[in-house]
């Protein structure tokens, strides 16, 4: 189960307050950027050149610096490329590809004026030193929407040359507050443009987006008890999925949208269900005298991963879509739990519990090749959640007093602080 300690069996005795942490000491606010165990690893070398300003005055000026800061920073975030801004750095390696282009300010004859008028945007991305065009793309964005823009440009970029996909466009919700009161939040990849979308004065944890990101399934009480509910995320409205008696906890979306995972306990100890997204029950299952719960699905749909204390302490097992062939999974520390499956099919994440804490760790789907990814440093690390690009995993650590997020390069093993604040954030899920 995610973002507890301790023997499952009683913490789901005190259901009311599943997932509950308590209150941690407030924390400085400042972002940091957190190097560790780095590896060796290939990138591509760009150059971002400085955007022409043909027209627009000091909008597109400004326009134009806020493009050039967020490429680069995209594309260094993506741990695939190695940028550079032309004047600054560029000239002390050798580039063979670049990003050059211009913005134009608003048309004079424009509905739209001032600062509510869009304006043009052209990037291309070019071989370099002989400005061959790989790639061009034109935006007409508003103000607003000039960051959208300049990371639907990056994510193209990044699968042009490396044929992996992007992730700048994704964001990752998440739960903060203290106590009995803690909301869903958002935020870009990159940290921007947090934005808050429940505030019903109760719990409110755990959300998981849908496969095309149009609704996040999430735990919370806002009706006097235990349910899972689905918010729109066009609208903000929020419909009830299930509430059975007792638990209902841990939804996952099958990769179709069609159906979800959670774990319910009104028959009993908390088993595994499939429900679709009106709340019908499709298929118990787990049949066991042990708790069954977290549950995540495959890429694929076929299996699932999930926590059963089974042998007496929260291990992690895999079966597949109709309950048959169960495998353990874990065999190492008497607690593991909250299991993610990999984008990309090949890997597991999941939170141990090293000594007095808990760490975060990443093993093959054949329970090969298992790596702590965090030490006794991070104090406890939980909640680990894959970006799409199956690369990077964000999680909570309380390294630094309250919990935060942090999202981690698993192939380099750097770290950045995503979130930061007074108030604890737990139960990351990346957008898909």
């Amino acid at each position: 189960m995610k973002h507890l300690h301790g023997n499952l069996r009683s913490l789901l005795l005190v259901a009311a307050m599943l997932c509950a942490v308590g209150a941690a000491e407030a924390q400085t606010g400042t972002d940091v950027v957190i190097d560790h165990t780095r590896t060796a690893w290939m990138k591509t070398r760009i150059l971002v050149n400085m955007l022409d300003v043909l027209s627009g005055g000091m909008p597109s000026v400004t326009a134009a610096d806020e493009v050039q800061d967020m490429l680069v920073n995209d594309f260094r975030l993506s741990g695939l490329m190695l940028p550079a801004l032309r004047d600054v750095e560029g000239d002390t390696l050798e580039y063979f590809v670049a990003i050059e282009g211009s913005v134009e300010g608003p048309l004079r004859d424009a509905n739209a004026t001032g600062e509510d008028a869009p304006v043009t945007l052209n990037l291309n991305l070019v071989s370099w030193p002989d400005r061959n065009i790989i790639l061009n793309k034109r935006y007409r964005p508003l103000p607003h929407q000039l960051r959208t823009s300049a990371h639907h440009f990056a994510d193209q970029v990044i699968h042009t040359l490396t044929g992996e996909p992007g992730i700048c466009l994704s964001r990752i919700a998440f739960s903060r507050g203290a106590g009995d009161r803690r909301d869903l939040y958002v935020v870009d990849y990159d940290g921007e443009n947090l934005m808050r979308l429940t505030a019903n004065r109760t719990l409110n944890l755990c959300p998981s987006w849908s496969p095309d990101g149009s609704r996040i399934a999430f735990t919370s009480y806002r009706d006097g008890r235990q349910g899972v509910y689905a918010l729109d995320t066009s609208n903000g409205q929020v419909e009830l999925v299930i509430a059975q008696p007792g638990l209902n906890y841990g939804a996952d979306w099958h990769p179709t949208g069609e159906e979800l995972l959670v774990s319910l306990s009104h028959s009993g100890n908390p088993e595994i269900y499939r429900i679709n997204p009106a709340g019908e029950i499709l298929r118990r299952l787990t049949v066991s005298p042990a708790i069954e719960i977290s549950p995540s699905w495959s890429p694929g749909g076929r299996d699932l991963v999930f926590t059963s204390d089974r042998t007496g302490t929260p291990q992690l097992y895999i079966i597949d879509g109709d309950g048959a062939g169960h495998r353990r999974l874990t065999f190492e520390s008497r607690y593991n739990d909250s299991a993610v499956w990999s984008p990309t099919g090949d890997r597991i994440a999941y939170a141990t519990r090293v000594g007095n804490h808990t760490q975060i760790v990443v093993i093959n789907a054949n329970g090969e090749n298992r790596r702590v990814l965090t030490d006794h440093r991070w104090r406890n690390s939980e909640d680990p959640n894959w970006a799409p690009d199956g690369r990077h995993l964000v999680f909570a650590s309380d390294r630094a007093g309250a919990f935060d997020l942090y999202v981690c390069d698993v192939e380099e093993g750097t770290f950045r602080q995503l979130t930061s604040g007074d108030d604890p954030d737990i139960t990351p899920a990346w957008s898909r």
